[in-house]
């Protein structure tokens, strides 16, 4: 193998978001260029590294030297290439100019579509440092960031103006040019505390070198030292951290060596929501809070992660004073805000759009309370409180502090109604409405809050499907797909069952007079293919997508839970012995009836035998079976049907023969098979069954 590749692009700061993105496209970029210059290798390492100032590549495993290319290159259609007499055409000149042939040595080359042009091509590999000179331009103009900017002549957009770039392989330079900048060996440590430029001797001691210059550049090496660094500072206060990965992740590509320095603020600010002191601090200031213990109280203390140790006092003074501003402007907020009760805002929700073709905020929340009474009334539960719910569910985003942090709509809501004397039930809906708000968020746990949670969603859903802004490829800007589940998580694992049809229909009626929707039949359809997208997508890992698919062909698009309890009873009769043989005979007596009619069957034609056993047996626990299923005792039933079904219809595959000349007689069979087939499709179709399952895996969620 060959000596181990640097390159180290120097940059004027990048924004913290820049940092990983780039380092993630650098690296796709290398892999790419790398294979296509045949300098790859089994044993091939691509690492990044990278600061705010530094972006860098390394590359280890080599190939010592390109390898030769010998290989024929097919070209365009012989016709489009020769005339008739042989006179090259300018597709032949250009394909021969292109790999580096003469025209006379172009071949015809025939095959299943006809002549083609082909060439034989030769080349020799080169050195791979020369190689790398060729590509490395190219490696640098892979790099993206979420914004470029130009600079200079204005040839090269990057994330932020280059100063400096070293490219060595082992110890040697590779030359080449980018952005006006010509590659060395001369880099830069740390802006404050070591800023000469040094040259770097050898490409493998890059990160020690950058060390000794006071910069950590290998990333996770940094974030470790920085987490370490906040434990023990937390610990000197006191307290403990308040975990937070977004500001881990923020705080790592701000600082090239982390330093944390502590502060303090005025304890009387703890008088704020919690929320509201953990906001300004993490988004405003980047800061990391401190409890008195873990999940306990906040201390009046933060955590800064700084880039240089110089002058600690004078640094922590400066964020003291800026965070005590921050506060002061919070808590002159939450004093106006709470002058005036959660549902004089109403009103003012009157003038704020939902959407231009749906109306306004204030419409919405009626919907929302029209679809909260029903499905109370459907669940059993306190329709009064989860209209109360719903109609105050909105107001907060017309308070000053959620129009400073958006991301506290719902909390400030809780927050306000508990200080207004409201039921907690119903606060605490306010909050949950918007849970779940990804995978990793939890569903509300309580009714009130489910039931909001869910008429908030299926509102938005009908509204948008209404008027055709279904979700396209990755286009979803009103979070449809997020709604959908949300709605299947809450079904699944919250405290209410849903009727998904019956949602569907209630949401659609209560939009009449407010928007001019496409017709119900319409908006049901497509609503209900989107949500078995959205089931068959979640449950396929847990169940396998035949088992979902199986039962949700079987399923009436109602009950959410119904529909788990199928899934579950396949799944469970799939594990068991006998379930191959029993989905190939269900598969058989389906196919075979599929396009048979229906009807009584005459005992009096039944032939002795495997025949009249197997109609005997399911007369005997037909009834059992269909009221097992009626009850959604779906377990129960499929073991009935693989206990009593699953050896007399195997037997009467292998002794009957259905399709006899005599119609009466094969028509007979087909009506057996066919209830059979029936009476177990109404839990699953068996016929989109793999004869083995696959096993589900305990520690997967459904």
């Amino acid at each position: 193998m060959t000596s181990e590749f640097l390159l180290e692009i120097g940059t004027e700061e990048l924004p913290a978001s820049f940092v990983t993105h780039a380092l993630r496209s650098m690296k796709a970029g290398a892999l790419e260029l790398v294979g296509q210059a045949r300098l790859g290798t089994d044993s091939l390492e691509v690492h990044t590294l990278g600061t705010p100032r530094r972006l860098a590549l390394r590359l280890r495993g080599l190939a010592p030297n390109q390898p030769d290319r010998d290989e024929t290159v097919m070209g365009p259609p012989w016709s489009a290439a020769f005339e008739a007499d042989g006179a090259p055409k300018k597709a032949a000149i250009g394909f021969a100019k292109k790999h580096g042939v003469a025209v006379d040595d172009l071949q015809k080359q025939t095959t299943e579509k006809g002549d083609y042009v082909s060439a034989r091509v030769h080349e020799a590999g080169k050195a791979t440092a020369a190689v790398l000179a060729e590509i490395l331009p190219h490696v640098c103009q892979r790099i993206t960031f979420p914004k470029s900017m130009r600079w200079g002549s204005g040839e090269i957009s990057f994330g932020r103006p280059i100063h400096w770039v070293v490219s060595l392989l082992g110890s040697e330079v590779v030359d080449f040019e980018f952005a006006g900048v010509r590659a060395g060996r001369g880099t830069r440590g740390h802006r404050f505390l070591a800023p000469e430029t040094f040259d770097l001797d050898e490409a493998s001691n890059y990160e020690e070198a950058l060390e000794r210059a006071h910069v950590l550049v290998d990333l996770e090496v940094r974030k470790e030292r920085m987490m370490e660094g906040l434990l023990a500072a937390a610990k000197a206060l006191g307290g403990v951290l308040e975990p937070d990965a977004f500001l881990a992740d923020e705080c790592v590509s701000l600082v090239e060596q982390p330093f944390t320095v502590p502060g303090s603020f005025d304890p009387s600010f703890l008088e704020l929501p919690e929320t509201v002191v953990i906001s300004v601090m993490r988004d405003h200031q980047r800061y990391f809070a401190v409890r008195a213990s873990a999940g306990g109280a906040l201390l009046p203390a933060y955590l800064n992660v700084v880039n240089t140790a110089q002058d600690p006092e004078t640094i922590a003074k400066g964020n003291d004073r800026v965070l005590r501003a921050r506060l002061a402007d919070e808590r002159f907020f939450v004093e106006e805000d709470r002058k005036a009760p959660l549902a004089d805002r109403l009103q003012k929700l009157e003038s704020v759009v939902f959407q231009s073709k749906l109306g306004t905020m204030g419409a919405k929340v009626r919907r929302l309370q029209a679809n909260a009474r029903a499905l109370a009334e459907q669940s059993g539960v306190d329709a009064a409180a989860c209209m109360e719910a719903a109609r105050l569910c909105k107001a907060d985003l017309e308070t000053l502090i959620v129009f400073e942090f958006p991301e506290l709509q719902g909390e400030m809501g809780r927050w306000y109604a508990l200080r207004e004397g409201m039921d907690s039930a119903i606060a605490d809906a306010i909050r949950d409405h918007y849970r779940p708000q990804g995978a990793e968020d939890v569903v509300p746990d309580q009714v009130v809050g489910a039931v909001v949670a869910v008429a908030d969603r299926i509102d938005t859903l009908v509204g948008c499907f209404g008027i055709g802004l279904v979700p396209t490829g990755s286009a979803d800007p009103f979070a449809l797909r997020r709604a959908a589940l949300g709605i299947i998580r809450i079904a699944l694992e919250g405290p209410i069952d849903i009727d998904l049809r019956q949602l569907i229909d209630q949401a659609y009626r209560h939009y009449a007079g407010d928007a001019d929707l496409t017709p119900a039949d319409e908006v049901r359809a497509s609503l209900d293919d989107f949500f078995r997208g959205r089931i068959r997508a979640m449950l396929k890992d847990a169940h396998g997508g035949d088992v979902v698919n199986a039962c949700l062909g079987a399923w009436d698009g109602t009950s959410l839970r119904d529909l788990r309890s199928r899934i579950e009873a396949v799944s469970e009769l799939g594990a068991a012995p006998e379930f191959e043989a029993l989905a190939i005979a269900f598969k058989r007596a389906f196919n075979i009836t599929k396009e048979s009619a229906r009807g009584p069957i005459d005992r009096a034609l039944l032939e002795a035998g495997a025949e009249s056993a197997l109609a005997e047996r399911f007369e005997t626990v037909r009834d059992q079976i269909r009221e097992a299923t009626g009850e959604r005792r779906y377990a129960a039933a499929l073991k009935l049907v693989a206990k009593e079904l699953g050896a007399p219809i195997d037997r009467f595959f292998e002794e009957v023969f259905v399709m006899v000349d005599d119609a009466r007689v094969r028509d007979n069979r087909l009506r057996l098979l066919g209830e059979i087939a029936d009476t177990v499709n109404g839990i699953a179709h068996f016929h989109q069954l793999g004869t083995k399952l696959q096993r589900r895996d305990p520690s997967v969620s459904a």
